[in-house]
């Protein structure tokens, strides 16, 4: 089967991520619990792999923070940062796993919630419509781009519109692996990433990523051991430890510091986003949402939400499975990004494209796709 499903995983993991998970579960203790040789191989894992993340995002290795994957991380940075009384201010585009907590706060009484339309189309507008609901924000938390459409927000122009003491939460999860990302450059204080999309490491792991420069504090979402001031019975005050309770994914850490190793950025990636936009853009029984055949795919990472006019998604996707093509449809946990695009009734087909990914496998897809009648 050929997949165009990696906005929700990347597939296929490279040979040496599954290596590397076998090896920890074999020889890995408890990290920071003993001074054992077993204990000790998994502190080196995990430290090397913070390491990792902290040079390829521009940050300390203390300022790396090790969750179950990006929605723990978005939890922990939203809810973590709250102060009551407080606005945040959202995009029209969000994924559930900021929506979901943002309204829990909310429903609680604890926040106001303020969002603003992005225009797929104009980075200006979308900029302005920004600029007026983010006046009195005391946080933002936005995507860095749609999962749905894969429409990159302008964050750092964002981030220039509001004052420094204004948390500023990015959702990286589609642009970590896609997109080079320096967390000082971009001037946010929490980037939030998985390890099993762009950056092709396994599922059931993240990271939230500190700015080094950053001075806001974290209140912990999880209580529990670190290894660490045991006496305790209060957190720690430093990170990673103040985030970190209980014993890490080591498993999974060590296969997403192998996928590091393996990792680069992949240019036919866009190629072949552009061909498929630009043929598929040309076909008067498609519907393309977000992206159209005189966009740059700079900005975009490779995904494509589409319908085939007169019929449903799920039947599309569905007839494509039968023909070989792993893609998704339905609404990919973002409502409110398909209320922008205008399928909130409809949904969509969403085509995710991966480093593996060829020109002729994109050619196979427009021809099964043209077969649908």
């Amino acid at each position: 089967m050929i997949y165009f499903d990696n906005a929700a995983t990347a597939l296929p993991k490279a040979k040496s991520v599954a290596d590397a998970m076998k090896n920890a579960l074999e020889i890995c203790g408890n990290p920071g619990r003993s001074g054992h040789v077993y204990s000790m191989k998994s502190a080196e894992i995990i430290y090397e792999c913070r390491k990792k993340l902290a040079l390829m995002f521009n940050t300390r290795p203390e300022c790396v923070i090790f969750t179950s994957g990006a929605t723990e991380s978005l939890n922990i940075a939203i809810k973590g940062t709250n102060r009551p009384g407080g606005v945040t201010v959202v995009s029209s585009m969000e994924h559930n796993s900021v929506l979901r907590p943002l309204n829990s706060l909310r429903r609680l009484g604890e926040t106001v919630l303020r969002q603003f339309l992005v225009d797929v189309k104009s980075d200006a507008r979308t900029l302005d419509n920004f600029s007026t609901v983010s006046r009195s924000a005391t946080s933002v938390v936005i995507t860095h781009a749609s999962n749905v459409c894969g429409r990159i927000l302008p964050v750092r122009q964002m981030r220039s519109l509001v004052d420094n003491e204004v948390v500023f939460i990015l959702d990286a999860s589609q642009t970590a692996g896609h997109i080079p990302l320096d967390i000082i450059d971009l001037g946010v204080d929490i980037m939030c990433i998985p390890a099993h999309k762009g950056l092709c490491g396994p599922m059931g792991v993240g990271a939230l990523i500190i700015n080094p420069y950053s001075d806001i504090i974290i209140d912990s979402l999880i209580e529990g051991g670190t290894g660490t001031n045991s006496k305790s019975l209060d957190m720690p005050e430093y990170y990673p430890e103040r985030l970190e309770a209980g014993t890490l994914n080591v498993c999974g850490i060590a296969g997403f510091s192998a996928a590091l190793d393996e990792f680069d950025f992949c240019q036919s990636e866009k190629d072949i986003y552009s061909f498929l936009v630009n043929e598929m853009d040309n076909r008067v029984d498609i519907t393309l949402h977000g992206a159209h055949a005189e966009g740059s795919a700079e900005n975009y990472v490779p995904v494509i939400l589409f319908n085939k006019k007169r019929l449903d998604c799920e039947t599309v996707a569905s007839i494509l499975s039968e023909k070989g093509f792993a893609l998704r449809a339905g609404f990919h946990c973002a409502p409110h990004a398909h209320r922008t695009l205008g399928t909130f009734e409809t949904g969509g087909v969403r085509l995710s494209l991966g480093k593996v990914n060829t020109l002729d496998e994109a050619k196979l897809f427009l021809k099964a796709l043209d077969e649908i009648k």
